[in-house]
């Protein structure tokens, strides 16, 4: 058990931050509530022998959408600037991308590990839901998709 760590501290689910480029999205930095590391899968090749079937590993990784929620401010100025890269990028083809770090914070909220999204271009904007019957005021949050190159830890 030589490998066993020494850090027996948990990873907690409320130590993150995210940052893409906050010159132009600083409101959706600021308001995020919610992120999640993509799953990742490798495909697999089937090789028949016979009548047995085994497998082999793929060549390539497959990586899931990067997932934030956030808060959406009273003037909707964070909606406002990811559905203005949304349509910058559909109608005026700009193809606009920006790196995108997830930087988990260690048990004493000082930052331990940074995943970066490289080249990443937000692909979804979920609906935002306005409700009078609602007797609780419960702020209206975003969430959002974002399809990126591939993903990497960053020391």
């Amino acid at each position: 058990m030589n490998n066993l760590t020494e850090n027996k501290n948990y990873l907690s689910p409320t130590g993150f931050r995210v940052t893409i480029d906050s010159t132009q999205f600083a409101n959706i930095e600021y308001f995020c509530t919610h992120a999640s590391i993509p799953s990742v899968t490798l495909g697999e090749i089937s090789t028949p022998y016979k009548s047995k079937l085994s497998y082999t590993a793929g060549e390539r990784l497959q990586y899931a959408t990067f997932d934030i929620k956030f808060i959406v401010t009273e003037n909707m100025e964070n909606y406002l600037e990811l559905y203005n890269w949304m349509k910058n990028n559909a109608e005026e083809n700009l193809y606009k991308t920006s790196d995108i770090t997830l930087h988990i914070l260690s048990s004493s909220n000082n930052p331990n590990k940074k995943v970066r999204f490289l080249n990443a271009f937000p692909v979804n904007m979920g609906s935002i839901d306005f409700h009078t019957q609602n007797t609780d005021v419960e702020y209206l949050s975003l969430e959002a998709s974002f399809r990126y190159t591939y993903f990497e830890f960053v020391t």
